[in-house]
Parts: C-alpha cells; structure tokens; sequence
C-alpha cells in the first residue's frame, strides 16, 4: 500500500512521531492513575494538567477551563445535550451536532437552523434574523468539514451576545489552519479533536468558558470538575498537548503547504468543477464530476479511485456509508451534490502525490 495516495486528512492523520514518543512512558513507566492520591498517581496527574496548561494556551483559554474528553463526538453532545433552553443551529454542522439537534426538538426542546449562503457561510444577517427570545445556545462550526468554509465566528458571537444566547463552535477542523483565540473570538464554548491534528485517535477537549454551567453527560466520578466522570487517558491526553503545540508552531508552514499542494492538484485537474474556491482553507477542496452520460455518482467514483489507488471522500468519515450527499451541499443549494467528492490535504502529502492523484483522477473520469 505504499503506492497509495492518501487524500483524506480531513477524516483523520497519522499520529506525529514526537507526539507518539512523548506519550509511549504513560503507558508503560507511569500508568498510574491520575486521580489517585499518592505520589506516583500524582506524578501521572502532573502530566494531565501539563497537557491542560499546553491546550489552554494554544486557544488562549485558562487551564481550568479545559474539559478533556473522548473527541469530536463527546464534546459537541456534551456541549449541546448539557446546555438549556432553544438552540440555533447551521445547518451545516457536523452529523453529530445535527442528531443533537434532532434529539432535542424530539423532547421538546426549540430548535431552529440557520441556513448558509451558497459560499457556505452562516452570515450576520442570516443569524440575526434567526435568533428567537427563546434562543439560548448557538452552534456554529469554525471551518466546514466539507468545503472548508471559515465561518465569521467573532461576529457571529456578538450578535447572539447582543441577543441574550451563548455560542458553541465546533473548531474540529481547524486547528492546523487558523489561530484560535477564544477570547478574541468572544465564544462560550469551542471543542477540537486529536486525531486531526497529528494526536491519537479518542481524545479531545471541550473548552467551556469560566461561568457557562453544563448539565454532566457522564456522571459517576469527579474527574474535569465533576463534568466528566472517568478515568483519564493520560498517554492520548500527553500525545494531544504536544500535538497542539506542535500545530500551532507549524501553522504557518502548514497552510503555505497545503496551498501549494491544492493549487497543484487541481491545476493538474482535467475534469470536474471546483465547489467552493475562496474564504476556506486549502486543505479541503471539494469537485463535482461529470462524465459523458451525466453527473456521475460520487461513491461509485470514490471506489473506482481508491481501487487505482487515490483515497479520498463522499463527505465525513461519521456518515460513511450514507446514501445521501453531505448535507453542507445541500444547503449550500449544490446541484447534483450527489457527484462531489472530497479531496483534503495534509503535512505529508507531496506535490508529486497530488500531481499523480489529479492525473488519476482525469483518467478514471475519463472512463466513467
């Protein structure tokens, strides 16, 4: 499988060689229980609390403000599940926090979506229109898993600021491209996950805002303040400290990289039509193919791809599987959404691969 070029960073990346080294002694030397009481388990609580002070800083939080949890997944249910009262929500967001959305208007609770313009943007305007007096949380994703669309949070904030509600943006595909500031941004909640920055699968945090009271999701211990009881992963929460820092220091070198490398891909790219071109990193390109006989389906090309060997995407790794187009592109008002795929970048892709992959890609088309 040397030969094959991975095009889905935006699923998930490899775990950083340093990252992984700095965790192999907390499996292994110190193991010990971070919430024990003696000296060896607080040795290993030392190490959590390092990792707390490195993610605080790298969003600009406090320490204490930093709830670790399993990723993605946990901290967007947490988030919104935990929270009270009517939830605005893009209609946009990850599949996670549109099924939590959909388990709250079932018990009961307000739930109204905003709708992005064709560029994938939530605006001001579209926002403030949709907010209700009875709106009390705000979710809107950073950047788009899809399209890769930057989304204003900091005017976002302010203006369900000014209409009484908090704001929770899920910054999971973020982090390798954009400087998050929470406090310059002015959000009340912000959640990232590991495994898209360079650290293990199954860890993440939620940042929640000195003041912002959740409801527990997982309950039966005190761990992160009584707001997630269980024992901490103390090697995947070491690994994710260090990969945040390490992001942060190669942000810079990171987006000047993956521009280079979609510019490539898609200069090299013969067939298809670009969905989204400016205001979005350049990690995520998503194409619409055409062929002879019509708009050729997405999945059908995905797997035609990988078999020639170009690993790439319908949409998110959580809806893998689904018969329906990512449903960013249909909000978006994308025609024929069902024939986008997904191509995304990261630190180890080469200009070469993507040269290759956009070569491959205009031949299988081709066939098509």
């Amino acid at each position: 499988m040397n030969d094959v070029i991975y095009l889905d960073y935006a699923a998930t990346t490899p775990v950083d060689k340093d990252v992984f080294a700095a965790s192999l002694p907390y499996y292994t030397d110190v193991f010990y229980n971070p919430s024990s009481g003696h000296a060896l388990g607080q040795k290993a609580n030392a190490a959590v609390e390092r990792s707390r002070r490195q993610c605080a800083e790298a969003i600009n939080a406090d320490p204490d403000e930093i709830i670790f949890t399993s990723g993605g997944a946990e901290s967007i249910n947490m988030a919104l599940c935990g929270a009270y009262g009517g939830l605005v929500v893009s209609a946009i967001e990850h599949d996670t926090a549109l099924a939590c959305a959909e388990r709250l208007s079932k018990s009961g609770v307000e739930v109204v979506y905003v709708q992005p313009d064709r560029n994938g943007i939530i605006t001001p305007d579209a926002l403030s229109a949709t907010i209700t007096d009875r709106t009390k949380l705000v979710c809107i994703m950073t950047v788009n898993n899809i399209v890769g669309s930057i989304q204003p949070i900091k005017e976002l904030a302010e203006i369900a600021h000014s209409k009484g509600a908090l704001l929770f943006t899920d910054a999971v595909q973020a982090v390798n491209s954009l400087d998050i500031d929470v406090k310059d941004w002015g959000v009340d909640m912000l959640c990232v996950a590991g495994h898209k920055f360079y650290a293990p699968k199954g860890v993440g945090f939620l940042y929640v805002k000195r003041g912002v009271k959740l409801n527990p999701l997982i309950v039966g211990g005190n761990q992160e303040g009584g707001i997630r009881a269980g024992t901490h992963n103390t090697p995947a929460i070491v690994a994710m400290g260090e990969a945040i820092v390490k992001a942060k220091a190669l942000r810079d070198k990171y987006t000047a990289h993956t521009k280079q490398v979609a510019d490539e891909f898609i200069q090299n790219l013969d067939c298809g039509k670009i969905v989204l071109k400016q205001n979005k990193t350049d990690d995520i390109v998503s194409v619409m193919f055409s062929g002879k006989n019509g708009y050729i389906d997405g999945g059908r090309l995905a797997v035609a791809l990988s078999v020639e060997g170009v690993c790439c995407s319908v949409g998110s790794a959580c809806s893998a599987g689904s018969a329906t187009p990512p449903q960013t592109l249909i909000a978006m008002g994308v025609e024929h959404a069902e024939s986008c795929l997904r191509f995304s970048f990261g630190r180890n892709t080469t200009i070469e691969q993507a040269r290759r992959a956009a070569q491959i890609v205009n031949a299988v088309v081709k066939r098509f």
